[in-house]
Formats: structure tokens, sequence, C-alpha cells
């Protein structure tokens, strides 16, 4: 699994005591959103003065890295933020373990989260990883058979500690040996919340955050995009799923794809992604005259002449389908066409669409 490291927003400080080449405090690899039941997972942890080195994990449908950030630095803890690539697009494109309700494959995320918090805790010479998971909280990945089959795929036996749940699971190796006062532990379970808040103002946490995945695969709004994109682009790039968050997605044919803006903040986002070096072949359509919205046609097909006349066509109907008649004039309205370096200004033409699906 390929990931990149962003950011140490926090240099980690040199973590336990040394006498020689002995480390005597112990060291742990905390997988870190920020929210209520990571943050406790600290703090338990810190409780056995255990030192921690958080990771957060930035995707392409979920950043609360700067929350976290923040939650950090109240923790006095040092935290590394890594970003996914286009390789973890393939997982939620083909997920062994399968979907939520949407396109969410909660178990194959956390256990590619495990996974790279393990290089992590051989790379820092740390003695575990700890995550914030709470036995029966949540139906697609802390059901308890799940989180025995994660720190299995993860190859973390032994060595995936759960602080607020612990009693409820098999002792990790660290329990064992006693170097962790299992007693000490949490025995949390189910999905109530009030007596974690109440743990967690005890602990002097001051931010309480309101749960919520915060992942747009777990949207089902958002679903028949991703669904789209993954019928018919069997490499989706991470440029892919930004043009998925922006405007109306209208699927053309199995090889174009147009996307119109539904607002300003939206058109000027779409333009942004057409300046883009890595972006996959696309025309853009913006009024140059009058008032509008911008359209983008996206498509592999757009290396063609001939397509490329086409896609003007379908671009020009939509931009005046979307807009109000009162706002251009046949007769002088003018629309500015993009098209790789070379732009172009071209009065507006009344054309048929043709049939298109609205995924959006």
């Amino acid at each position: 699994m390929n990931l990149r490291k962003a950011e140490n927003h926090i240099s980690p400080k040199y973590c336990g005591l040394t006498l020689g080449k002995v480390r005597i405090l112990m060291q742990a690899i905390v997988i870190f959103s920020g929210g209520l039941d990571s943050s406790l997972a600290v703090r338990f942890l810190q409780e056995q003065s255990i030192e921690c080195l958080l990771v957060n994990f930035v995707t392409q449908f979920h950043d609360r890295s700067n929350f976290a950030v923040q939650q950090a630095t109240a923790l006095n803890a040092p935290i590394e933020v890594y970003r996914t690539d286009n390789s973890y697009l393939k997982i939620i494109a083909n997920p062994h373990w399968g979907y939520g309700k949407a396109v969410n494959p909660c178990i194959d995320c956390r256990i590619m989260m495990c996974r790279v918090a393990k290089e992590m805790m051989v790379k820092h010479n740390a003695d575990f990883v700890a995550t914030g998971e709470v036995v029966g909280q949540r139906p697609n990945s802390q059901m308890l058979h799940q989180l025995e089959l994660i720190e299995r795929e993860s190859q973390l036996d032994g060595h995936l500690l759960r602080p607020l749940c612990a009693k409820h699971l098999p002792p990790t190796d660290a329990e064992k040996s006693g170097l962790i006062n299992r007693d000490k532990l949490g025995g949390f379970s189910g999905r109530g919340r009030t007596s974690l808040i109440n743990l967690a103002r005890k602990l002097g946490i001051k931010t309480i955050p309101q749960p919520s995945t915060g992942c747009l695969l777990c949207e089902k709004s958002y679903a028949p995009r991703l669904r789209d994109l993954f019928r018919y682009e069997p490499n989706p790039i991470t440029w892919d799923t930004e043009v998925l968050s922006n405007g109306r997605q209208l699927r053309l044919n199995e090889r174009l794809k147009a996307v119109v803006a539904r607002n300003e903040q939206q058109c000027l986002r779409l333009q942004d992604l057409f300046n883009r070096p890595n972006k996959r072949p696309s025309l853009m359509l913006v009024p140059n005259n009058f008032s509008g919205t911008t359209v983008m046609i996206i498509g592999n097909d757009l290396t063609q002449p001939e397509n490329i006349t086409i896609a003007k066509q379908i671009a020009t109907a939509l931009l005046l389908r979307f807009t109000r008649p009162d706002k251009y004039n046949l007769e002088s309205s003018t629309v500015v066409i993009h098209y790789g370096e070379t732009k172009s200004i071209e009065p507006v033409t009344i054309t048929s669409v043709g049939q298109y699906e609205d995924v959006s």
C-alpha cells in the first residue's frame, strides 16, 4: 500500500527515556481522528506513562487533519498526517470485505490504516498500535468479529490495543507481560456516548466533537457518483474524485461525462480543476459576455478532433439548458471554449444535448 506522508505537523520528540541503549518508557502508534474516542484512547495511554505518536489519515473522501492537529496539540502528543494516493482508490473500487450501506468499505479501510500504523511501529521501534475503537459502536467495522478480523488481516496479532474496550477483548502482549495495567483500561461497549463524554471531561478533554464519520463514502447521495466513476473508469485518479464533489454529474455515454456547476463557487472550482496538469482529457465552456454556469466535458475520446466538435455542441447545449433564458441572447451571446492550452470564443447555438443520465 502506497501512502504519501504529507507533513509532520508537530515534530516528534524522542519518545521514552533511555539507559544506555535500553528504552524505559513504552511507545504506541495511535490511529487518531481527533474525535472523542481516539482522544480518550490517547489519554488512557498517557495515564500509564506511555508515549504516543499519533497518525491521522487523509483520504480523497475525508479530511479532518486540521482539527486532528489541534486536538493533538491539546493532548501534547506529536502527530503525523498521511494522505492516500491513487492506490487507495483501488481498495475502494474493489473491497475484499464489501461495502456498508453506501460505498463505504469500512473494514478494508481500517485494515489499510492498521497496516500503515504497523509500518510506523517498526520504523519508530514502538511497542504496539492503538485505536479508539469501541466494540459494538459501529455496525460496519466495530462488531467483535470485525475487530478480530481487522487485527488478523493487518498482521498485528497481540500488538493492537483498543484501550476503551480492552476488557471485552483478549489481552495484548503488552498486557500479558504486565507492561500495561489491564485494570486501568476501559470496558466500554455499544453506541452510547454519555459515559464516554463524562470520562472525557474528567480527563480534561475540553473539545468534544459530535459523532460523525465525516466521510463521503458513507453518504448515500454520493454513492451514485462514485459507482458511475468505477463503472466507466477502470483506473480512477484523485482528480476524478475531486470532480465528483463539484456540480451536476451527467453521464452522456460510456466514454463521455459532463459536469455542470450549480453556483459560482463550483464554477471557480471546475476552472481550477481544468487547469490542473494531471487532469483527464477535457473541454470546458465558460460564458463570455453573459452570466451563466460553467460546463466541463470529460472523456478519453476527446483526443479525436471529430469528438471535440461533438463535445462543444453538447457543452453549449448544457450551458444553455442550465442557464436562465433571460441571461443570454442567441444573436449576441458568446462562450469561451477551453481545450488543452487553447481557447476560442464562439457564438452560442441551440442544439440537442441528446439523452443523459444525472448521476449526481
